[in-house]
C-alpha cells in the first residue's frame, strides 16, 4: 500500500515499531532453527548404521531394540493401540452367509472407506465407520477371485464416474462404474450413498488365468497380477483403439511373441508361481509384486508413471541368502516365506523403497539403487538391496516377551509395523502386533511393541489414509506430520474394526485421563524418558487441540508443561569457555544452552539458505538489533542482515489505490532515506544458527517446536504459483486455499491463548523471547486469516493490482518472509482489495467490519476510516447534486482530518483535486502538519537557521515539508492548466518540472477558472496561521519562477515572505541568490520599505561573483536610487552618496567594457579579464590601471578622469589629443578635407556634449587649437571648427575669447601648416557669422560679445599687418567689423 507521505508518527512509536520487527525477526529466526531440526531428523540409514558401516546391518537383538511401554512408563494399561470404532456386519449380509457355496473374500477400500464382502458371484460394499450404505452387484456368473477400485484416468468417463470397481472371476474381468449421490464438505473425505453402475463399463476374458489381486496407480492405471505368475495390464482409453476396442489387457511379463506359444504349452514349461500382492510407490512410480511363494519383481513405471519395465525378481531363496549374509547367527526359517510387502514413500524416506515382512514377524528392508548413503533418492530402480534386516520382539537375551508366529497379514504404513499373528494351528485365536516409534529414542532404532486380541481371524488388514480436520490442499498435506496418527481397518467375520496406532501427544493424553492429573509418576515418567522440550511441545498438543469437552484433560496437560518444563538457567553474560547443554535427570531443571547447539539442532540445514526475494519491509533498519542479558544490559546483534529492503517511495494514485496509510510496523521516515536496496535486492544468507548466549527451559523450546510443527508445511512454501489463461496469458493464484488458512490460524489462536498466562519470569531473557514468539504469533493469525479472505476474494485480481516490484517480490518469496516482514506487502494487498469493491461502486462498511476483526493490526481503524472516505470521495465524484456533493466533500474531508497525519496523503489529495476539492487540500495538509509538530518544533528549527544538532527538529521540518509538497502539486496542476490560455488573456504561468496526468474536474476547467483557482490556493494558503505552510508556497512558486505572483497577490505581503526571502538568499547561491533578493526589494518596496529595497539593492549591485551582468547592477544601482529619494526626508543621504557614486563608476566600467571589446581581436584583454568586467563591479583605480592605461581606451580614460575628479591638465590634454588623433586616423579613408575634419568633428560632438561643463575635462583652448591645425592642414572649411565648438553648447563670448588668444599669439606652428593667416581668417569668418548670434542675445551679452568682436578684429587686423598679401583677408575684416558696429 502506498506509504505515508510524511513519517506519521513521532520518536516513541517509531521506536516501537522498531522493536515490534525486531520481535518478529528474532521469533522468525528461532522457528527457523527448530523448523530446520524437524527437517534433519535421522535418516533410516543413520538409525540403523548402515551410513557409517556402509554395509548391510540388523537390530532387533539388543534389549533396547524394542521397548515396552507400560513398563517404560510404569502404567499397566497403556497401549499404543486403541481400537476406534468396531462396526458387525450389517444384517442383510449375514443372511448370506448361509447360503454361501463356495468361495467368501473380504477386503478394504480406504479411499472411499468402504468394506467389500464377495460371496460366490455377488460383492456387498458398505460403510465401516457406522455399517450402513450397503451396495451389491449380483450380475456375475461366476464367483469372484479378486476386486479392486480404481480412480479413473482423467477425460475417459463422465465427470461423475468416481471410480471403477474391477472384478475378476475365472472367465472374465468386469469393470463397473461406482458414482455417488453426493460429497461432504467436511473433513472425514467420506462419501454419501454409494451407487455399482449394473452395466460393466469393459468386460474381458481371462484367457484362462485367474486374476489373484486387483492393484491401481494414482495415474489412474489397473494391474492385476495373474495365477500364472504374470503383471497384467488392462489399459483403456475414450477413443476407439486397437482394432476398434476401448481396452485390452496386456502381460507384462511375457515377451513381445509369447502369444504364437499357446497356453498349455507356457503352462508346462514354466513353474506356477501366483502373484498374490501387488504394491505401488505412487511417489517415485515403481510396482512391486509378491508371489505365493515369496518372490518380490520390480517394475519400473518410468519417470511420469505412463511406461513400464521390468528391473529385478528375487527369489525367496536368494532373499533368504540375502539376509542369512546378515544375520549369520539365527536358522533361514525366520526369513521365510515372505507373506507380505509394503511400498515405502519417498517423503518418508529417500533412500528406503520397500518393506517385505516374513511369517515370522522379521522385517526385510530393500531399496531398488545401491544403497550408497551419498545418493539421492530420486534414481530410477536398478536393483533390489536388501538393506537392514529387522527381528521381531523375542530374539533378545532373557526376552520376555513372545515372539509373534504364524504372521498371515503385515501392513507397514509411516515408520510403523502392523500384523496379524495366529497364535495356534487352529488359527482361532489371532492377535494384532503393533511395532512402532511411539516415542522417538533419538539416534536409536528403538520401537515400542503392542499387542492387541482379535475377535476372530482376520480376512484384511489394510492402512487408512491420514484422517484430516478440513479439506486441505495438496499442498499443505504434502509435509508429513511428526506427530501422525496411523489407523488401519481389521476386517473379521464379526465386522470391521478401527484400530489407531497414537503418537507421543495421544500416550500423554491417556496418562493424563488415566491417571487424574499430571502429579501422578507415569506423567513424570513421561518428560524422562524423552527429551523434556519434546514432552513439552506434546503437552502443548494436548492443551491446545483437546476438544472442549475434554476440559480436564487440557488443563491438566498445561499444568504439566508448567511442572516439568524447567526454568530458565541464570548462566554468565560472558563465559570464557561454555559448556556444552546437557539434559539433568530431573526434567524440571531440563533446558538448552545456545552457547552450542543441540546435537538434534546440528543437523545440516535444509531450509533454503538464500531468500528469492528480501524481505518485505521497504525500509533497511540502521540500528542493529539487541536483546536484553540477565542482567539487563543490551547485547547487540544483527537485525534484518538477511533481509534488505529498497524505501518504496509513494505510488502515484490510482483507481486501485487505497486511502489506508501504512502498516504501523512500517513507518515512512522521509528524514535522509535510509540505504536502499529492496523489495529486488541482491538476496543474503539467511544464518541459521543464529547463536543466543541464553539457556532456555524446556517449555520455552516445546513452545516453539510446536509453533514451528504447526507452521512447517507452509513455511519454506511459496507464497503463489504462476498459472496460465485459456488465451495463455500469466496470472497469480495463491499456492494454498482459505481452508489451510483458517486451519493453521485456528492452531495458533488456541497457542495464542494457552500463552495468556505467565510461563517465565519478568524482565528475563525467556520472557522476551516468549513476548516475541506472542507478537509473531498474532501477527501471523492476522496474516493468515487476511491471506483468507484475500482467496475469498479472486485472489489473482487483487495480486494483479500491485505494483511490478511487489508482484515480483510476492512471487519470489515464501510465507516464511510474508509471516516475518511482510506487513507492508499486506497492506498493499489490503489497499487493492478494498480498491475492488470501490471500483464496484459497493460499500466498503463489510469488508472493512471484516477486516478489522481478522487483522486488527494490518487493518487499523485509521484504515477502515479512510476506505469509508475514500468511498465518499468516489461518490461525490458521481454525484450532480452541488449541496450533497460539497457535503459529501467535507464529510470525506472530516474523516481524513480526524485520522490525521496516519493517512496516505498524496492520494487523498489526488483524489480532492480530481473533484475540484482545492481548499480541502489546503485543510488536510495543514491538519496533517499540525498533528504530527503539534509543538511547533520544525519551525523552531527553521528560525533557529536549522542547526545540525536538532535532529528532531530536523526529521520533522522535513516531514512537513514533505506534506505541504501535496499543495505544491495541486498548485502545478493548477498553473499548467491556465498556462494553455491564449496571449490575449492571462500571461503563461508554466512550470519548469514534468506535467502531471490531467484529473478529472481539470478537464471541465477553463485556463481562466484555472487561473483564478491558483491564485485562490495561493492566497488560501497565505491567509493560514502557518508558517511553515507559507514556506512551502512560497518555495513552489520562487522554483517555478512564479516570483513576481507574491508580489501582484494584495497590497501588502505577508511578513513571513520577508524573512523567508532573507534566509532563503543567505542559504543560496549564485542565481537563486539573485533570484531571491531581487523579489526580496520588490517585495521591501511594494511594503513602504525603501531603504531597505535600497540596501538590498545596493547589496545585488556590489556583489561579487553572483553572475549578475553589468547590466543588471546598473539596473539595481538606479533602482536604489529610485528608493532613497522616495524614501523623503527619512534618511538615507550616505546610502543615496554610496549608490550614485556606485552607477557612476557603474557607467564608466560599461564604458569600459564596450571599448574594450571593440578593440581589434589581438589587441583585447583576455577573456577572463573581460568576463571580470560584466561578473564584478570594479573600483575606478582597477578600471583606469588594469584596462584604459594598459590597452589605451583614451575615452575611457577621460571618463575615468572626469568620475574620479582628479585634476591634471596636462594628462587630460593628452588624453584629447590621443583621441583626436585616433578620430583623424580613422577618417583618413574619406576622400575630401571637409570629410575627414568632419568625420573628427563628429566625434567631438558626442565626447563635448558629455565633458562641455566638466571644466577640466574639456580643455577648451587646446581643443581648438587642436582642431584649428588639423583643419590647417586638411585646407578644410575655415567655419567648421568654430561652428562645431558652438553647437556643442559653448557661448559665443568663449568662442571669442578663444580665437582672440589665438590670433594674439601669433605661433609659428601655422606656417608649417602651409598657412600663416588661417587663424585670421577663421577669424574673419567667426566674426562675419557672429552677427547671426549675437542678435537674439539681450542687450547687455550682445554688447560684451560686440566687444569681443572688436578686440578679436583688432587683433586679427595687428597680425596682418606685418604680413604681405593680406589686403583682402583686412578687407573682409573691415566689413565684418562694420556689420558689427551697426548692431551696437
Amino acid at each position: 500500500m502506498p506509504s505515508v507521505i510524511s513519517n506519521t508518527v513521532d520518536t516513541h512509536p517509531l521506536h516501537s515499531d522498531k522493536m515490534q520487527l525486531e520481535c518478529l525477526e528474532l521469533a522468525g529466526r528461532t522457528l527457523d532453527r527448530y523448523i530446520t531440526a524437524d527437517n534433519s531428523r535421522p535418516s533410516f540409514l543413520e538409525i540403523t548404521g548402515i551410513a557409517a558401516s556402509r554395509t548391510p546391518t540388523c537390530s532387533g537383538l539388543s534389549a533396547g531394540d524394542y521397548r515396552n511401554l507400560a513398563a517404560m512408563l510404569k502404567h499397566p494399561n497403556l497401549s499404543q493401540l486403541k481400537i476406534l470404532n468396531k462396526v458387525p456386519l450389517p444384517p442383510e449380509i449375514m443372511e448370506h452367509f448361509a447360503h454361501m457355496q463356495c468361495h467368501c473374500l473380504m477386503g478394504v477400500f480406504p479411499e472411499i472407506s468402504r468394506v467389500w464382502l464377495a460371496i460366490d458371484s455377488n460383492i456387498y460394499v458398505w460403510a465401516f465407520e457406522h455399517g450402513s450404505d450397503v451396495a451389491y452387484f449380483d450380475g456375475l456368473g461366476e464367483t469372484i477371485v479378486s476386486v479392486g477400485l480404481v480412480k479413473p484416468k482423467t477425460g475417459v468417463f463422465q465427470t461423475f464416474v468416481k471410480y471403477l470397481l474391477v472384478l475378476t472371476t475365472t472367465v472374465e474381468i468386469v469393470v463397473l462404474g461406482v458414482t455417488f449421490s453426493s460429497s461432504k464438505n467436511d473433513s472425514t473425505g467420506e462419501f454419501q450413498e454409494i451407487h455399482l453402475v449394473p452395466e460393466p463399463v469393459f468386460v474381458l476374458p481371462t484367457d484362462g488365468v485367474s486374476m489373484m489381486c486387483v492393484k491401481s496407480t494414482s495415474k489412474g492405471r489397473i494391474f492385476m497380477g495373474g495365477k500364472d505368475g504374470c503383471l497384467y495390464e488392462i489399459t483403456y482409453q475414450a477413443q476407439l483403439g486397437w482394432f476398434g476396442k476401448h481396452c485390452k489387457k496386456v502381460n507384462h511379463s511375457t515377451s513381445a511373441l509369447s502369444f504364437l506359444v499357446p497356453s498349455f504349452l507356457n503352462a508346462a514349461l514354466y513353474d506356477e508361481d501366483a502373484i498374490v500382492k501387488i504394491e505401488v510407490d505412487n511417489s517415485r512410480h515403481i510396482l512391486y509384486t509378491l508371489s505365493e511363494k515369496g518372490c518380490i519383481e520390480v517394475f519400473d513405471l518410468g519417470e511420469d508413471g505412463e511406461s513400464l519395465s521390468k528391473v529385478v525378481r528375487l527369489s525367496q531363496g536368494k532373499i533368504v541368502t540375502s539376509a542369512m549374509d546378515i544375520v549369520k547367527t539365527l536358522e533361514p526359517n525366520n526369513f521365510k516365506p515372505v507373506v507380505a510387502i509394503s511400498a515405502v514413500d519417498e517423503l518418508e524416506s529417500e533412500h528406503l523403497n520397500l518393506v517385505a515382512v516374513t511369517q515370522t514377524g522379521a522385517r526385510l528392508y530393500f531399496s531398488t539403487g545401491s544403497g550408497d548413503a551419498s545418493q539421492g533418492g530420486s534414481q530410477r530402480p536398478q536393483y533390489l538391496t536388501l538393506l537392514h534386516v529387522r527381528l521381531p520382539p523375542g530374539f533378545t537375551p532373557n526376552a520376555s516377551v513372545l515372539k509373534p508366529k504364524q504372521v498371515h497379514s503385515a501392513v507397514y504404513e509411516n515408520g510403523s509395523l502392523v500384523m496379524v499373528c495366529s497364535a495356534g494351528g487352529g488359527g482361532e485365536a489371532e492377535t494384532l502386533w503393533c511395532l512402532s516409534n511411539a516415542i522417538p529414542g533419538g539416534e536409536e532404532f528403538s520401537e515400542a511393541h503392542t499387542v492387541l486380541s482379535l475377535d476372530g481371524p482376520a480376512w484384511a488388514l489394510t492402512a487408512l489414509p491420514p484422517k484430516h480436520d478440513a479439506n486441505l490442499s495438496p499442498a499443505l498435506l504434502s509435509k508429513k506430520e511428526a506427530w501422525s496418527v496411523s489407523r488401519w481397518a481389521v476386517v473379521t467375520g464379526a465386522g470391521a474394526a478401527l484400530v489407531a496406532a497414537g503418537a507421543a501427544p495421544d500416550l500423554l493424553r491417556a496418562l493424563l485421563r488415566d491417571c487424574g492429573g499430571p502429579d501422578a509418576a507415569p506423567v513424570h515418567h513421561f518428560f524422562q524418558v524423552q527429551a523434556a522440550e519434546q514432552a513439552c511441545a506434546c503437552a502443548l498438543r494436548v492443551a491446545c487441540e483437546e476438544p472442549a469437552a475434554e476440559g480436564a484433560v487440557r488443563e491438566w496437560a498445561a499444568r504439566a508443561l508448567l511442572l516439568y518444563g524447567g526454568q530458565p538457567a541464570h548462566n554468565p553474560a560472558h563465559p570464557a569457555h561454555p559448556a556444552h547443554p546437557a539434559h539433568t535427570a530431573h526434567p524440571a531443571h531440563t533446558a538448552h544452552t545456545y552457547y552450542h547447539q543441540p546435537s538434534h539442532l546440528a543437523q545440516p540445514s535444509q531450509a533454503p539458505t538464500t531468500i528469492g526475494s528480501p524481505k518485505f519491509s521497504p525500509r533497511q533498519m540502521s540500528t542493529p538489533m539487541t536483546m536484553r542479558g540477565p542482567q539487563g544490559q543490551l547485547h547487540q546483534g544483527q537485525l534484518n542482515q538477511s533481509y534488505q529492503a529498497q524505501m518504496n517511495q509513494s505510488f502515484p494514485g490510482s483507481p486501485n489505490q487505497s486511502l489506508m496509510p501504512q502498516s504501523p510496523l512500517h513507518p515512512n521516515v522521509m528524514s535522509p532515506p535510509f540505504n536502499q536496496s529492496s523489495f529486488i535486492g541482491s538476496p543474503q544468507q539467511r544464518d541459521q544458527s543464529f547463536p543466543i548466549q541464553v539457556e532456555y527451559s524446556a517449555k520455552h523450546n516445546g513452545l516453539y517446536i510446536y509453533i514451528g510443527r504447526i507452521l512447517a508445511p507452509i513455511w519454506n512454501l511459496k507464497c503463489v504459483t504462476k498459472s496460465l489463461t485459456p488465451d495463455n496469458k500469466e496470472f497469480m493464484c495463491s499456492k494454498v486455499t482459505g481452508e489451510d488458512c483458517a486451519y493453521i490460524a485456528q492452531k495458533l489462536q488456541r497457542v495464542c491463548a494457552f500463552m495468556q498466562r505467565t510461563l517465565a519470569p519478568p524482565h528475563s531473557d525467556e520472557h522476551t523471547s516468549l513476548h516475541a514468539l506472542k507478537l509473531f504469533i498474532t501477527m501471523a493469525i492476522e496474516m493468515l486469516s487476511l491471506w483468507k479472505v484475500l482467496c475469498e476474494h479472486q485472489f489473482h485480481i487483487i495480486a494483479a493490482n500491485l505494483p511490478r516490484d511487489q508482484q515480483s517480490a510476492l512471487q519470489a518469496a515464501s510465507f516464511r518472509e510474508l509471516l516475518v516482514g511482510g506487513q507492508e506487502v499486506a497492506c498493499l494487498l489490503l489497499s487493492s482489495l478494498v480498491a475492488g469493491y470501490l471500483r464496484d461502486n459497493a460499500s466498503v462498511d463489510g469488508i472493512s467490519q471484516k477486516l478489522r476483526q481478522l487483522c486488527p493490526t494490518l487493518y487499523r481503524q485509521e484504515d477502515a476510516t479512510c476506505s469509508k472516505a475514500n468511498e465518499l470521495l468516489m461518490f461525490a465524484k458521481q454525484q450532480k447534486n452541488p449541496a450533497e456533493k460539497e457535503e459529501m466533500l467535507q464529510l470525506a474531508l472530516k474523516l481524513c482530518k480526524d485520522v490525521a497525519p496516519i493517512v496516505n496523503l498524496p492520494l487523498v489529495c489526488s483524489k480532492l483535486l480530481s473533484v475540484g476539492f482545492y481548499s480541502g487540500v489546503v485543510e488536510l495538509c495543514v491538519a496533517c502538519a499540525n498533528k504530527l509538530d503539534p509543538q511547533d518544533k520544525a519551525l523552531h528549527y527553521y528560525r533557529s537557521d536549522q542547526p545540525s544538532q536538532d535532529r528532531e527538529g530536523h526529521i520533522l521540518y522535513f516531514k512537513r515539508m514533505e506534506i505541504y509538497r501535496e499543495v505544491g502539486n495541486a498548485l502545478e496542476r493548477l498553473y499548467e492548466r491556465s498556462s494553455e490560455t491564449s496571449a490575449s488573456e492571462y500571461s503563461p504561468l508554466r512550470s519548469s518540472s514534468t506535467s502531471k496526468s490531467t484529473s478529472d474536474a481539470m478537464l471541465t476547467l477553463s485556463p481562466a477558472d484555472a487561473n483564478y483557482q491558483g491564485r485562490k490556493l495561493v492566497w488560501e494558503c497565505l491567509s493560514c496561521n502557518d508558517e511553515l505552510l507559507h514556506i512551502a508556497v512560497y518555495e513552489w512558486l520562487v522554483a517555478n519562477n512564479l516570483g513576481a505572483e507574491l508580489v501582484s497577490l494584495g497590497s501588502a505581503p505577508p511578513a513571513s515572505l520577508r524573512a523567508y526571502l532573507a534566509g532563503a538568499a543567505r542559504a543560496s547561491r549564485g542565481y537563486r541568490a539573485l533570484q531571491l533578493l531581487d523579489l526580496l526589494w520588490r517585495v521591501l518596496e511594494k511594503a513602504g520599505d525603501h531603504l531597505a529595497a535600497a540596501d538590498v539593492l545596493e547589496g545585488l549591485a556590489t556583489r561579487p561573483g553572483s553572475g549578475a551582468s553589468l547590466a543588471h547592477r546598473m539596473s539595481w544601482l538606479s533602482a536604489g536610487v529610485v528608493c532613497v529619494r522616495g524614501a523623503g526626508a527619512g534618511g538615507g543621504g550616505e546610502l543615496l552618496r554610496r549608490l550614485e557614486e556606485a552607477a557612476e563608476v557603474a557607467r564608466v566600467q560599461a564604458a569600459v567594457r564596450a571599448a574594450a571589446a571593440a578593440l581589434p581581436r589581438h589587441l583585447q584583454p583576455p577573456p577572463p579579464l573581460l568576463r571580470r568586467l560584466d561578473d564584478e563591479l570594479l573600483e575606478i583605480t582597477q578600471l583606469y590601471e588594469e584596462y584604459a592605461d594598459r590597452y589605451n581606451l583614451w575615452e575611457c580614460k577621460l571618463a575615468i578622469v572626469q568620475c574620479s575628479g582628479h585634476n591634471d591638465a596636462l594628462l587630460v590634454e593628452t588624453i584629447w589629443s590621443n583621441i583626436l588623433e585616433e578620430a583623424e586616423a580613422a577618417a583618413r579613408v574619406l576622400p575630401s578635407g571637409d570629410e575627414r575634419l568632419s568625420s573628427v568633428l563628429s566625434k567631438l560632438t558626442t565626447l563635448g556634449r558629455e565633458y562641455v561643463h566638466t571644466g577640466h575635462c574639456f580643455p577648451l583652448y587646446f581643443i581648438v587649437r587642436q582642431l584649428e591645425i588639423m583643419s590647417c592642414k586638411l585646407e578644410a572649411d575655415k567655419s567648421m571648427v568654430y561652428r562645431t565648438i558652438l553647437n556643442i553648447g559653448v557661448s559665443i563670448e568663449q568662442v571669442l575669447d578663444i580665437y582672440i588668444k589665438l590670433v594674439s599669439v601669433n605661433e609659428r606652428v601655422w606656417l608649417g601648416c602651409g598657412d600663416e593667416t588661417h587663424v585670421c581668417g577663421v577669424a574673419a569668418s567667426l566674426l562675419l557669422a557672429a552677427r547671426g548670434q549675437l542678435a537674439p542675445l539681450a542687450s547687455a551679452p550682445r554688447r560684451r560679445g560686440l566687444a569681443r568682436c572688436k578686440d578679436l578684429h583688432e587683433a586679427a587686423l595687428s597680425a596682418l599687418q606685418a604680413r604681405p598679401n593680406t589686403q583682402d583677408l583686412i578687407d573682409k575684416l573691415t566689413v565684418a567689423q562694420s556689420h558689427l558696429d551697426r548692431m551696437d
